[in-house]
């Protein structure tokens, strides 16, 4: 095992140590320190549940990241796409759709790679809620499991059909998702939504759930689906409508990355990338329509 750890240990850079250490602060030092007490217009704000909600999305985005320093080019393409949407589907998306510009010829194995980040971001959803709600998540699983075919479809069609010897193309590399500031901004933003929906929900409000979802899935999927999990089954929404927000709000973020795709990809990215990511969007659109008839 020593030839192994020095090669791992030689691929731990500063930055990494760095985000250790944050980790451990974000952790392990500040979270103690935050009060646990409702705070605020409608007691919409406690700043232990914020914060405890920013070291779970921390810890998962790290530990993709982590992975994929660990399993490094070895990875491939699939591999290193499903950990990328672990640590962080919206930078993987960015990345593999930037390169295929780059490397046009190889834009069906990028594609893949962004499927299976965008894909993964539906059971990474479901994990989170899970650890904080598992009735909520629960409920969030046929839906969820519904739009994650066309990526598991796509991702099973390619692989089998791609001959062994064929180039998987370069992996770019993914920043580190974990800092103070991105901890930071994230609580700010989970505390902004966690007020707005406890607002709706104590004046009664609740159709407003559904445009608040929509538009928070364009910037972040966990601060929604963390804020409604959190709340599920202690406040007035109803249960079928707290389900509904969240897979709005997958819904939107999918079409974010959609258009990403399509903006800064290949042509042949844009196409595939396209028609997959929409097959789930209109997935995720028709559960909801249909449970709402």
């Amino acid at each position: 095992m020593k030839q192994p750890l020095h090669n791992w240990t030689r691929s731990i850079t500063a930055k990494d140590i760095r985000a250790i250490l944050q980790f451990a602060a974000i952790s392990g030092v500040i979270l103690p320190l935050v009060p646990n007490r409702a705070l605020g217009p409608y007691a919409g704000f406690n700043p232990f549940s914020t914060w405890l909600m920013v070291v779970l999305i921390s810890g998962l985005a790290f530990a993709g990241y982590l992975a994929i320093r660990v399993v490094g080019a070895r990875a491939g393409i699939l591999l290193t796409g499903v950990l990328g949407g672990l640590a962080s589907s919206t930078a993987s998306t960015l990345a593999f759709s930037r390169r295929s510009r780059e490397d046009p010829a190889l834009s069906e194995n990028y594609a893949l790679a962004v499927v299976a980040a965008c894909t993964v971001m539906l059971p990474r959803v479901l994990l989170a809620t899970g650890l904080v709600n598992r009735q909520f998540a629960l409920s969030l699983v046929v839906p969820f499991a519904l739009m994650a075919v066309p990526g598991i479809g796509y991702a099973a069609w390619v692989w089998l059909r791609r001959p062994p010897h064929r180039r998987q193309g370069d992996t770019p590399e993914l920043g580190n998702p974990l800092s103070l500031a991105t901890a930071i901004k994230f609580a700010a933003l989970y505390s902004l939504i966690a007020f707005a929906v406890k607002a709706i929900q104590a004046e009664g409000w609740t159709q407003g759930l559904l445009p608040l979802s929509f538009v928070s899935g364009l910037t972040d999927m966990d601060a929604i689906s963390l804020s409604i999990a959190r709340d599920h089954g202690t406040e007035k929404t109803a249960p079928g409508l707290a389900v509904q927000a969240v897979v709005l709000a997958a819904v939107s973020n999918t079409l974010l990355k959609t258009g990403m795709s399509v903006a800064l990809g290949s042509t042949g990215l844009k196409v595939r990338i396209g028609i997959v990511l929409g097959a789930t969007a209109i997935v995720g659109a028709a559960w909801m329509l249909t449970t709402s008839l």
